[in-house]
């Protein structure tokens, strides 16, 4: 079975939601990086803490992690032994991101993967960012799997529906 984990996406294809239900299913610690990089205002923590936290979790034998944040991305990369990337269309991006504000306010759903005590937010930087994920980010992410023979790179389109089992043997 896979032992290093990680998750890749655009913002609101379901990183955090996946990366949950591997935990749960493997019993493996998890970091959501949102968590683990932005403060309750979503603004970057220290640098040099996110270094510090970087080194003790990629020293772990075992892990789930998801997140995109390219500048760790290639030692993310090093790191896991299966990459899984949720590759959804813009529109359906938008629509995850709108619709999990709406839930998440009206208190239907809670966030997965939130900076802790962080307010939930929906602000024209995260659309715009939304919007040219696929355009932008995705490309350089692409690029850089390019390059990498030794992992297991899996492309899904529906998280929902991946069979935990088969994905995670090896």
């Amino acid at each position: 079975m896979h032992k290093k984990i990680l998750i890749l996406g655009g913002v609101g294809s379901g990183k955090s939601t996946l990366a949950k239900k591997i935990a749960d299913y493997t019993g493996y610690p998890l970091v959501h990086l949102d968590e683990l990089l932005l403060d309750a205002n979503w603004k970057a923590v220290d640098k040099s803490l996110w270094q510090d936290m970087s080194k003790e979790f990629l020293s772990k034998e075992f892990g789930v992690i998801d997140g995109n944040y390219s500048n760790s991305l290639p030692a993310r990369i090093d790191w896991a032994d299966l990459i899984i990337f949720i590759d959804i269309s813009t529109v359906r991006q938008l629509s995850r991101v709108f619709g999990r504000y709406i839930k998440n306010k009206i208190g239907l759903e809670k966030r997965i993967g939130h900076p802790k005590n962080s307010k939930n937010k929906l602000e024209l930087e995260l659309i715009t960012w939304t919007y040219n994920w696929n355009r932008k980010s995705k490309k350089k992410t692409l690029n850089l799997l390019k390059r990498t023979y030794d992992k297991k790179i899996v492309f899904v389109t529906q998280p929902k529906k991946l069979k935990l089992k088969k994905i995670l043997s090896k």
